[in-house]
């Protein structure tokens, strides 16, 4: 599957070099295929794979539907939702959006789950896959400036001296060196497996400098792009021997 990886991001970075892909939406074309080839590459024998506007609309709890980029499903039965995205550039308030999407998404097709939206069965694969630039911007330090209160802990770039250099004064918190956009995007992915929104939240890190070869890094294990795989791979496994 590394090839097929790295196929992904030559084609990412081809279609978004080219321009006119980008307003199309068919950057992340290649991820859509990688996933194809995974399910079926699986023990799932009869299913469907949808990737239109309107044939990957789900019901949510908190909104009527919402269209995800993956729609896998089986019988009339929902076997995967997975959501792609991509980060380059204007990094700062990008990442705020970008979790802000990824929760959203994420509580409101978990709780139509849990509410009965979708016929009884195993229950339904959550998947979440973003391409983040990896450049100079990305991964320095981010600040952080909260007048307040303390940022959580994991979120300072030094958290062995968080009791010595980052206390109030004259009733402030100051600005402090926070970990990288890298990080940040690390720990959001990390997090939301933690707090089972999603099964697999994967991050990975591509540089355009590598734009022919499609090298990429992962930040972890657990948000690693083969760690999503192996998961995607053994829920459409397990939906083959339960499911349906």
């Amino acid at each position: 599957m590394n090839e097929l990886v790295k196929s992904a991001v030559r084609n990412f970075w081809t279609v978004r070099n080219g321009g006119s892909g980008v307003l199309g939406g068919k950057t992340l074309d290649g991820f859509i295929e990688l996933i194809r080839q995974v399910v079926e590459s699986s023990n799932l024998e009869d299913f469907q794979i949808h990737t239109g506007k309107n044939t990957s609309q789900l019901p949510g709890y908190f909104r009527p539907h919402k269209s995800w980029d993956i729609v896998v499903t089986s019988n009339g039965y929902l076997v995967a939702a997975v959501e792609l995205k991509s980060q380059v550039g204007s990094i700062g308030n990008n990442f705020n959006n970008r979790t802000e999407e990824v929760l959203g998404s994420g509580l409101d097709l978990s709780t139509a789950i849990e509410e009965n939206a979708f016929l009884p069965s195993v229950r339904p694969f959550m998947g979440y896959l973003i391409l983040v630039e990896d450049s100079e911007t990305t991964r320095r330090s981010a600040q952080i400036s909260m007048d307040h209160f303390p940022v959580m802990q994991g979120f300072l770039a030094d958290e062995n001296n968080r009791d010595i250099n980052y206390q109030p004064v004259n009733g402030k918190y100051p600005r402090v060196a926070g970990v990288s956009y890298l990080e940040r995007y690390e720990i959001l992915c990390r997090k939301l497996m933690a707090r089972r929104i999603y099964d697999a939240a994967s991050v990975m890190a591509a540089s355009s400098e590598n734009s022919v070869t499609g090298d990429y890094r992962n930040l972890s294990a657990s948000t690693s792009v083969d760690a999503f795989i192996q998961q995607l791979t053994n829920h459409c496994n397990l939906f083959a021997d339960f499911g349906g």
